[in-house]
């Protein structure tokens, strides 16, 4: 059966983009040192992301739509959502590839993924659904973006993405990786081990409350003020605590 993209647990040990499961890309380097920080400094980090849904303006994305010849880049330049995930990335790209900290090797290698994710999202047409494929493709590239390049996690009032977050959850063996992207319906990136799922924002009473379904279960992520708490299928409700990942 197949899965929408917000429900899709995806084994992220392939480098090889393959639309047809909406995977994509490279990841880079090893997960960075986790240290503990104040809470309160985390709250305040989450709190512009708490919220259902934000309002998205009409924007142009980061190429010339008058020059848009796959599919992908078509729906693109017609789609607010996806033109502002577009501009994210290009923002979170030049500054990785412009950053104190890259090497020329780096950004010899960084340049190259960047053309190999292009190319994977253009190969979404492939795909069942163009868009839920496009906007996935979108939404792991950030991540990646974020996690492998500490430059790339500079300058956070001018984009629509925060994190990665360390997420450690009691009873559950695996670190997770979170990262929040605030779009007309934010997206919660999650990430552990081989395995990775994005989350839609909900509705909720209070805090902030991501949900996904699986061809396991239901997955629940409800932020509350400083802490959190995570469902997973077979799993009771874990009681969970942000830090910061340096």
């Amino acid at each position: 059966m197949e899965l929408s993209f917000v429900s899709r647990i995806q084994d992220n040990s392939s480098k090889k983009a393959n639309p047809q499961k909406w995977e994509v890309g490279f990841f880079f380097g090893k997960r960075e040192s986790i240290r503990r920080t104040d809470m309160q400094y985390v709250f305040t980090f989450l709190l512009p992301f708490m919220m259902f849904s934000a309002t998205v303006q009409a924007t142009s994305p980061s190429f010339d739509c008058s020059k848009a010849k796959s599919s992908a880049e078509k729906l693109v330049c017609e789609d607010d959502e996806l033109a502002s995930l577009d501009l994210e990335v290009a923002r979170l790209f030049d500054l990785a590839r412009d950053g104190k900290s890259m090497t020329p090797e780096r950004r010899k290698l960084l340049i190259a993924t960047q053309r190999g994710w292009v190319k994977g999202r253009d190969d979404c047409w492939k795909a069942s659904s163009l868009r839920d494929c496009v906007l996935s493709n979108y939404v792991i590239r950030i991540h990646e973006l974020r996690q492998g390049y500490a430059d790339a996690r500079g300058e956070n009032d001018k984009g629509i993405s925060k994190g990665p977050l360390a997420l450690t959850c009691k009873n559950f063996n695996a670190g997770i990786a979170v990262t929040f992207i605030r779009i007309n319906q934010p997206v919660a990136y999650m990430e552990w081990g081989d395995k990775f799922i994005i989350m839609r924002s909900a509705l909720s009473g209070s805090g902030s409350r991501y949900t996904a379904k699986g061809e396991d279960g239901d997955y629940e992520l409800w932020i509350k003020g400083d802490s959190a708490t995570y469902t997973i299928p077979g799993s009771k409700t874990m009681d969970c605590m942000f830090s910061e990942i340096n």
